[in-house]
């Protein structure tokens, strides 16, 4: 552990918020290229099947087999899933230009997000003791790696959910113009989320580790994590992604209460300092 001043502190914090910025920026370079494969990705509920519509189109499909008498009874029939394509419009002449400058950005930054980890980690490690610092090895690899899981679990679950619960208000007398900016700043925006979120279990282990938090406080807290879920999820308007979002959340909440209780050992000890024989004088730990 380290001794730092206040103004010790901020230049430390200048230079890591420039190693990041600067990282951002070489992601968004790298990441201009990929944004058409990335906005093709996120319009994909707009042209397919969700994979929740796809699972349950099976498991009609294998109960219709296994029990045509009961479901013929029950008037269950197995229909493929269909999707009326739609796409996006744009109102002013550069706006699909920023549109791929915000999937660029957004991009860059899960490219250059073990960067981003690491510098997090080195502005905090002043305030650690040695046999802590170790924990890094494990940060930024299993840190990034949750951030792009729970990417990839909002845009192959939860983003179909939305737009398919969004599209079933169409009738004959009421159809979708989806604008692509508002399209692509709701998803950007939710994906941020959902990387964050699923970062939760890992942040809550390391501060368990170094003592920070502990077992009985986060299963006291339960209640506070619901409402806490439920807050954060009311900030989007329909009630679909408020559950979407909410449930996630809070599961998070209790993978970060089961991984403390295998993973979370005894928290924070200085490390043990050997008694010396009466009359020999021992040099204090390095801090």
């Amino acid at each position: 552990m380290t001794e730092m001043s206040f103004l010790d502190h901020l230049q430390e914090l200048r230079k890591r918020l420039i190693i990041i910025i600067v990282a951002m920026f070489i992601g968004m370079a790298a990441a201009w290229p990929l944004a058409p494969t990335v906005q093709h990705y996120m319009q994909r509920p707009l042209r397919e099947p969700s994979i929740t519509q796809k699972w349950q189109y099976e498991a009609t499909l294998w109960a219709t087999q296994k029990f045509p008498a009961l479901t013929s009874r029950l008037g269950i029939e197995a229909k493929p899933p269909q999707v009326t394509p739609h796409k996006l419009n744009y109102m002013a002449p550069l706006e699909p230009f920023f549109v791929h400058m915000k999937i660029s950005l957004i991009t860059g930054l899960a490219l250059a997000f073990p960067v981003i980890l690491y510098q997090l980690w080195l502005f905090f490690a002043p305030a650690l003791y040695e046999h802590e610092k170790k924990y890094v090895y494990y940060f930024v690899p299993f840190g990034t790696l949750a951030f792009l899981l729970g990417d990839l679990f909002f845009l192959n679950m939860v983003w179909p959910l939305i737009i398919s619960f969004s599209l079933a208000y169409e009738s004959e007398f009421l159809f979708s113009m989806l604008n692509i900016t508002q399209f692509i700043n709701f998803c950007l925006r939710l994906l941020l989320l959902f990387g964050v979120v699923f970062e939760l279990p890992l942040i809550l282990l390391i501060l368990a580790r170094v003592g920070v938090v502990n077992l009985d406080f986060l299963r006291r807290s339960r209640r506070v994590a619901i409402l806490l879920s439920a807050v954060i999820a009311a900030f989007h308007a329909d009630i679909m992604t408020m559950f979407a979002v909410a449930i996630p959340m809070y599961c998070m909440y209790e993978l970060s209460i089961l991984a403390i209780r295998i993973f979370g050992g005894e928290g924070r000890r200085e490390p043990e300092t050997a008694v010396a024989p009466a009359g020999v004088d021992v040099p204090p730990a390095d801090r």
